[in-house]
This record gives C-alpha cells, sequence and structure tokens, in this order.
C-alpha cells in the first residue's frame, strides 16, 4: 500500500490529500506529522511556495528520523499572491517522492476582499480574521476564506485536494515531464 506523509495534523488538509491520493493511486495510508512552514504564520507571495516545499521537506525528514517508509512526503500552505494588481487567495501543495520529482500545484485563486488583505498586510493571520467573521471556530479545518467567501460552493478542503492533484501531474506522467 502507499505510504504518505504529510506535514500537517490539520484535517482538512490530510483528508483531501488522503482522496487526492487515493483517486490516483487507490489504496493510499496517510500519516499526518505536525512540522514547521519556516515561513511567516501568514505567508504572502513566494512565501507559500517556499512554506510547503519546506513542509514537505520537514515530512521526509520526520519519515528518516522515525523510520517510517514514505512514497510520497506532501506540504500544503495557504496565503496570499498579488497578481495583475489583485490580490488572491490560495493553497500551494509540494510534492516530494523518492525517485520523483519536486512537483508544485495550486489551488484555484480566488480573489480577497481589500479589507481583509489590509488586516492580513498589518500581521493578522487570515484564519483568525475569518473565525471573527463567521463565528466559526473550526473555518481553518474544512470551510476555510474560499468556503466563507462562496458560501460553501468550494470549500479549503476542496481547493487543497484540487492542489494536490494538479501536484501529482508530473508523478502521474512522468514520461511526458522526463521527455
Amino acid at each position: 500500500m502507499l505510504q504518505v506523509i504529510v506535514g500537517s495534523t490539520n484535517s482538512g488538509k490530510v483528508d483531501a490529500v488522503r482522496r487526492a491520493f487515493a483517486r490516483s493511486f487507490g489504496d493510499v495510508k496517510v500519516v499526518e506529522r505536525e512540522v514547521a512552514s519556516g515561513v511567516a504564520a501568514q505567508p504572502v507571495g513566494e512565501e507559500c511556495f517556499s512554506g510547503a516545499r519546506n513542509r514537505a521537506c520537514a515530512a521526509r525528514d520526520v519519515a528518516k528520523n522515525e523510520s517510517l517508509h514514505a512514497d510520497f512526503c506532501v506540504g500544503i500552505e495557504g496565503g496570499l499572491l498579488k497578481l495583475h494588481g489583485t490580490w488572491f487567495g490560495l493553497s500551494v501543495v509540494c510534492i516530494l517522492s523518492g525517485d520523483g520529482p519536486v512537483s508544485f500545484g495550486t489551488s484555484p485563486l480566488f480573489e480577497m476582499p481589500e479589507p481583509i488583505v489590509d488586516e492580513v498586510l498589518e500581521g493578522k493571520e487570515l484564519g483568525d480574521i475569518m473565525i471573527e467573521l463567521s463565528g466559526d471556530a473550526d473555518i481553518r479545518e474544512r470551510l476555510g476564506a474560499v468556503g466563507y467567501l462562496t458560501h460553501g460552493l468550494l470549500t479549503r478542503e476542496e481547493a487543497h485536494e484540487a492542489a494536490v492533484v494538479v501536484a501529482l501531474a508530473p508523478h502521474l506522467s512522468r514520461d511526458v515531464y522526463e521527455r
């Protein structure tokens, strides 16, 4: 059975990884471990990609330190990214495999409201802002900002899953990527 180590204990991230890998490979065991991202608590821009990679690398280190078999190690980092003069929310996924490429994927980008971006840029975490807005102490796990802003049409967990799926492309289609 395929084993995946996820650098997070957030149930929405872990379940998203489990579903995406099961869709791709069938039976899968997902092991979750809390690891540091090595970036700001609320990543912005390139930090989102660095944080995802740092988490995947830390998951690989955990596997080595705990003598766990790991077919893949996954890191997920949410944050903000400015493109074309507009601030977007997104999830970034980094996947490491023992013999394959380091790969990245992102969730769909969703436009962030300016007042929320302003608070984030002043140092407040998006999750804390969303708890205040929604009154839901568990919003970080599954619904997230994207779920709140889309009225549940796309949840954070679903966005994470989409990011994992597209990050798997270089692993699923190695022959094309290695041409």
